[in-house]
C-alpha cells in the first residue's frame, strides 16, 4: 500500500511540474490595430503596440452600437504541454471615467499550442465626449501561467465616443457650400448622419457621405423625409436613440427642399 501511495504521490507531483514549467504568456497585437480598418482578419506580431483604439461615435451603424468585440492575442513562452491552460484576464481604468470591459467567456491555451486569440467586448461609454481609458491585464492569480516579457503584459483600450468635424472630415468651407440642404451645423446632425446612413451611404465620413448620397439628398429631399419618417419611429419605440441638437435643445432639423 506504501509504494502504492508513494507512485501515486510522485505521479501527481510529475503533472504538477508539466503542468507549470516554462508557462509565461505575453499578448500579442494585431497590426491592424495601428490603422483600423485596413483589414478584417487579425494579423498577430509579437512586436505589434499593444494599443486599441476605438470611437464609438463613427462607426458604420452609429448611436446603435452599444458594444465593440475586441479579439486579443496571446502567446506562451516555454514548453508545449498536453493539458489546457487557463487564462483570466481583467481590465483597470484610470481616471474617474470607468470603462466596463465585460470577459464573455472562460480562456485557455489549448493543449500542444502555444498561442490562442480571445474575445472580449467593450461596453459604449457612458459619457460622450470622453476619452475613457483602460488597461487589459493578466490576471495572474487565476491563471496557469506567470509573467511573460515585461513589455507584452498590458493592452492599452483608448475609447471614446466622440463626433467634431475634424474626426468627420468636414470643414466650415465644406459645411456652408451645402447649408442649403443640411440647415447649421450640430453635433447631434452629425451623428444622425453617420447612424442613418454610415452602412448604406458611407456616412461615417463626409466626404464618402458626399460621393454616395448628397445627389438622393438633393434630388429626393432625403434628409428631410427620413429624418420625419424617423421621428414617428421614434414615437413608437423609445428606446430609439433621439438626435436633439445641442444648440437648441429640440430636435435637429433639415431643410425642407420642396
Amino acid at each position: 500500500m506504501m509504494i502504492v501511495a508513494l507512485c501515486f504521490a510522485a505521479c501527481e507531483e510529475y503533472e504538477m511540474i508539466q503542468y507549470g514549467k516554462g508557462a509565461r504568456i505575453n499578448f500579442m497585437g494585431d497590426i491592424n490595430w495601428a490603422s483600423p480598418g485596413t483589414s478584417s482578419s487579425p494579423l498577430w506580431s509579437d512586436d505589434a503596440t499593444l494599443k486599441y483604439t476605438f470611437n464609438f461615435g463613427i462607426n458604420a451603424i452609429g448611436e446603435n452600437l452599444l458594444y465593440d468585440t475586441l479579439q486579443v492575442g496571446v502567446k506562451i513562452m516555454g514548453d508545449v504541454v498536453s493539458q489546457p491552460r487557463k487564462v483570466t484576464l481583467m481590465a483597470k481604468s484610470s481616471g474617474e471615467n470607468i470603462l466596463n470591459v465585460i470577459f464573455p467567456d472562460e480562456y485557455y491555451v489549448g493543449a500542444d499550442t502555444t498561442a490562442a486569440v480571445f474575445r472580449i467586448v467593450i461596453e459604449r461609454p457612458a459619457n460622450r465626449g470622453v476619452e475613457y481609458n483602460a488597461e487589459l491585464l493578466f490576471n495572474y492569480e487565476n491563471s496557469a501561467f506567470e509573467e511573460g516579457s515585461e513589455e507584452r503584459q498590458v493592452v492599452q483600450l483608448i475609447i471614446p465616443d466622440c463626433v467634431s468635424k475634424e474626426l468627420w472630415g468636414v470643414d466650415d468651407r465644406d459645411w456652408n457650400t451645402y447649408k442649403k440642404y443640411f440647415g447649421e451645423y450640430s453635433e447631434a446632425k452629425a451623428r444622425y448622419v453617420i447612424t442613418q446612413y454610415g452602412k448604406q451611404y458611407g456616412g461615417t465620413s463626409f466626404a464618402a457621405w458626399y460621393r454616395n448620397g448628397y445627389m438622393l439628398a438633393l434630388y429626393y429631399n432625403m434628409l428631410y423625409t427620413d429624418l420625419e419618417a424617423y421621428k414617428k419611429v421614434c414615437e413608437q419605440d423609445a428606446s430609439k436613440p433621439k438626435f436633439i441638437d445641442e444648440n437648441t435643445g429640440e430636435w435637429i432639423e433639415f431643410p425642407n427642399q420642396n
